[in-house]
């Protein structure tokens, strides 16, 4: 199993896969707002391939992007104004009809994954006046595109998201490098791109707006007895604002005291918070299947770990762990298949007039062993 770096770097590829999967949904019509993956996407794929010092190296990831964007996006002797000039049409004329996207198993799985969470947070934020300032922190945040429409949309959000430096790195050069991603930010697009591999590893990951933060920051590094105030990079926070902490497949990566102790950070600094969380769960306390173990060795094949996978493997163990991290928080946790089954009929409709599902059955299994968890608390309960 590797170790260190290259352990982190095989998590930060995982990103990808989700990015794959939403860019899959998108074009099959699931999430038709997700637009912006266009723009963001082939100036991702740039900027990877031309950070890697490496030549051979470097043809070797272009191969593998190529393919696992289904061959749509341009992957060499490329130039940034071209790929910020997106058509979607040209885009979707790329697609070979006989190059299938992602199993309709995997695009169910992903539309219910985005949708969920993104009616969570929509949830949260009108839930507050429109006047009341609010943060959204989003944990290893990778490239989702969440940020661009909510920060433009409602002005009373201040949006911070956190990776690790190399992913931030990245996803700030896209966003300057795109007039229209820069512009849902408040950004200045540059004037100038990068065009070696040795100017874009010496970009500056951090990028600060008025209203959105990218910050390179390692996760592992927060806890409970650290004050944010004692953080440099994440002095944009106020602990007195009402705060959003999203965590998506995020925390499930860290072994059992990282990921008590992140949870366990945030709560203690802040005063009117909610954890948003999605997770894998190892078991399902309704069925004695091995499922959890076959997710263990798939990642294992891959050289990943999730250390939590199965102690935190069921909706009673986590609501457990919750509880006991936020004593004085209120607990809501549900697998996907119970979150699934509540979709209206009207939706289910448009969704099976996009692509039959047959393997409903492969479906409900898959959602069943994954979870979303909501917890809040309010003044008093954790931070000083």
């Amino acid at each position: 199993m590797p170790v260190g770096a290259d352990a982190d770097e095989l998590i930060r590829q995982t990103d990808y896969d989700a990015l794959s999967s939403r860019l899959s949904c998108y074009l099959k019509g699931y999430n038709p707002e997700d637009g912006l993956l266009l723009h963001l996407i082939p100036l991702i794929i740039h900027y990877q391939i031309l950070s890697i010092e490496s030549q051979y190296k470097g043809f070797a990831i272009a191969r593998k992007l190529k393919s696992q964007f289904f061959s749509i996006f341009p992957v060499s002797n490329t130039n940034v104004q071209s790929l910020i000039d997106v058509q979607q049409t040209e885009i979707k004329n790329r697609l070979d009809k006989f190059k299938p996207l992602k199993s309709p198993v995997i695009n169910r799985g992903t539309y219910l994954r985005t949708r969920t969470i993104t009616d969570n947070i929509l949830k949260f934020i009108e839930s507050h006046d429109k006047n009341t300032p609010l943060q959204i922190v989003s944990l290893g945040a990778g490239n989702d595109t969440r940020c661009f429409p909510l920060v433009e949309r409602f002005p009373n959000l201040h949006y911070f998201e956190i990776d690790v430096e190399s992913t931030t790195r990245l996803k700030k050069l896209a966003i300057l490098s795109s007039p229209t991603l820069s512009s849902k930010v408040g950004a200045t697009p540059l004037a100038e791109y990068p065009t070696t591999s040795s100017q874009v590893l010496a970009f500056d990951p951090t990028l600060n707006t008025e209203r959105y933060h990218l910050l390179p920051l390692d996760l592992r590094t927060l806890k409970p007895n650290i004050a944010i105030k004692d953080i440099p990079i994440l002095d944009g926070i106020d602990t007195n604002v009402s705060t959003l902490i999203i965590s998506e497949c995020c925390i499930c990566y860290l072994s059992k005291e990282d990921s008590n102790n992140l949870l366990s950070f945030w709560y203690k600094n802040l005063n009117n918070g909610e954890f948003l969380i999605y997770e894998p769960l190892g078991g399902n306390q309704n069925s004695n299947t091995n499922y959890g173990q076959v997710m263990i060795q798939n990642l294992i094949c891959r050289g990943i770990e999730m250390p939590t996978l199965l102690e935190y493997g069921t909706v009673d163990s986590q609501t457990k762990r919750l509880k006991k991290l936020i004593p004085n928080g209120d607990v809501k946790c549900r697998d996907m298949k119970t979150v699934y089954d509540e979709i209206d009929f009207s939706e289910k409709s448009r969704l099976n007039q996009l692509e039959m599902l047959d393997e409903l059955e492969e479906l409900n299994l898959i959602n069943s062993h994954y979870c979303l968890i909501d917890v809040k608390w309010e003044a008093g309960s954790g931070g000083e």
